[in-house]
């Protein structure tokens, strides 16, 4: 039997090298944020500063290195999918640093107000849990929740595989940033170690330079008019 596989969610995996004096500024920068919200936190899931008054994180000079490099990456993206990005301007939209201590983790989302996420490791010591990747609606699917977890213990599927599976988990190392369309849900897994998770997020917005006989690609910015209540 022959296999083609059509209609593929690609998210893409690379590794960004920076100093470890940077690392070290970075760290504290946003251990310094994560205390200064602590109070408000609740306990039993991971810190997400874009929740916690820190949302616009790389306006901060001291990330200007590291905006540099995920920006390099998400033109790849780009690149990869045959879009034109010399029609296109680039937007980072929101920016936020996680801080995931043990058994602490993300639930499962979406970013539905962006098109492009990432999400960089600073600092992920092993065991400190990965990413999962979920999909509401396989394409697989000939049956309404046949592709679920209580279907393997129960037996109906004998295995699961990548033809059969509503979820995908990757565990990256250090350094690793992941790209991914904003709409996927996704979510991390617990944090198994006795030691902290710190990962930094961002989301971006694709605006046309000229929007002229386009009518679904957002128009760029420049020429909106914001309402005022008169």
């Amino acid at each position: 039997m022959q296999i083609h596989n059509i209609f593929p969610l690609t998210v893409c995996f690379d590794t960004l090298k920076i100093s470890e004096n940077e690392r070290k500024k970075l760290i504290d920068n946003i251990k310094n944020l994560h205390k200064k919200s602590e109070p408000k936190h609740n306990p039993h899931s991971a810190w997400t500063g874009d929740v916690h008054g820190s949302e616009f994180l790389f306006n901060d000079p001291k990330f200007n290195n590291l905006t540099s490099l995920i920006a390099l990456k998400i033109y790849e993206y780009l690149d990869l999918l045959s879009i034109n990005t010399k029609m296109l301007d680039l937007y980072l939209q929101r920016s936020w640093a996680t801080i995931t201590n043990t058994n602490q983790n993300i639930k499962f989302h979406t970013h539905s107000q962006s098109h492009i996420s990432f999400a960089y490791y600073l600092l992920k010591p092993a065991d400190t849990g990965g990413i999962v990747f979920k999909s509401d609606d396989p394409q697989n699917e000939i049956c309404k929740n046949i592709f679920v977890k209580d279907k393997v213990e129960k037996n109906l599927l004998t295995k699961t595989t990548a033809y059969n599976a509503n979820e995908a988990y990757i565990d990256l190392k250090q350094d690793s940033v992941v790209i991914f369309p904003s709409k996927t849900r996704h979510s991390t897994s617990p944090n198994k170690s006795n030691e902290i998770r710190i990962s930094i997020s961002g989301d971006i917005v694709l605006m046309l330079k000229k929007s002229d006989g386009f009518e679904h690609l957002m128009p760029n910015f420049k020429h909106w008019k914001k309402l005022n209540k008169s």
